[in-house]
């Protein structure tokens, strides 16, 4: 019964980020972005465009009976190469060619990390169903997906630009919108799936649902305590310890999922 309402949840979720990200593509192609600002972060409607394209692909994968299963692969492919370039074209271009007063903004590269990664898992997804095994790959997509999002979470609320993936134009970062967003297509994705590891781990009692909440919680928590002390009444602009205490609560969850995973595995064979 349960499944069947993460189920449901999941669904709204698409429907909620298909309609919204639609209206941030109107609003780019009538030229008046929404929430758009010149000194700091918007949403591109680049990344509008790839976030609306996964969501259109689960929805007709689901209402579309005769939907072509290849279609699914090609614009996912779409998606994830576009990001691609996306960043090399950040990584590579002069500050000579930015032209701040334009409006064609490329995705961030925080974001187009995640978008890489979302749109992996939903290949693998497509091309199969999520195994039961030690590996649990989809599982470790998921959960660094959000990690970029992660990181831009320090950049707000400490005023770093360098977390979030503000490079030689400030509006090509992640913003509050499109972490939004972000995390809505985060949590469609496992409420979709209930053969994540994590939902068979989760179910198996009060303990594990604490020690996974601790884990979880303390990617964030650590970082943001760290940052408290050592002066966030300044503003930063480059990556500090935090980066890696943060990276380090990931691997560490990560790492739990993996070992609970083997002992499962080791139990089952």
């Amino acid at each position: 019964m349960m499944d069947k309402q993460f189920l449901r949840w999941s669904e709204i979720l698409d429907w909620i980020i298909f309609i919204g990200s639609s209206f941030f593509i109107l609003a780019w192609i009538f030229g008046v972005p929404l929430f758009y600002q010149t000194e700091g972060p918007v949403l591109s409607i680049f990344t509008a465009i790839s976030i609306l394209t996964i969501v259109s692909l689960r929805i007709a994968t689901k209402h579309f009976h005769l939907w072509p299963f290849t279609a699914n692969l090609a614009f996912l492919m779409i998606v994830g190469g576009g990001n691609i370039s996306s960043i090399l074209m950040l990584l590579s271009a002069p500050a000579v060619h930015i032209n701040p007063k334009s409006t064609l903004l490329m995705t961030s590269i925080f974001t187009s990390i995640g978008l890489i990664l979302f749109s992996f898992y939903e290949i693998l997804l497509y091309l199969r169903r999520t195994p039961d095994r030690f590996w649990i790959l989809d599982d470790i997509l998921i959960h660094l997906a959000l990690v970029p999002g992660g990181i831009s979470l320090f950049g707000h609320l400490f005023q770093n630009p360098s977390y979030l993936s503000m490079s030689i134009d400030p509006r090509v970062g992640v913003s509050l919108i499109e972490m939004f967003f972000m995390v809505l297509l985060f949590l469609s994705t496992i409420l979709g799936n209930q053969n994540l590891f994590l939902w068979k781990f989760l179910k198996g009692g009060f303990s594990n649902q604490v020690a996974f909440g601790v884990l979880f919680t303390n990617q964030y928590i650590a970082p943001i305590v760290y940052l408290l002390f050592v002066g966030s009444g300044e503003k930063l602009n480059s990556f500090g310890p935090e980066l890696y205490i943060f990276f380090g609560g990931v691997i560490a969850t990560l790492g739990f999922l993996l070992f609970q995973a083997k002992i499962q595995e080791n139990k089952t064979s």
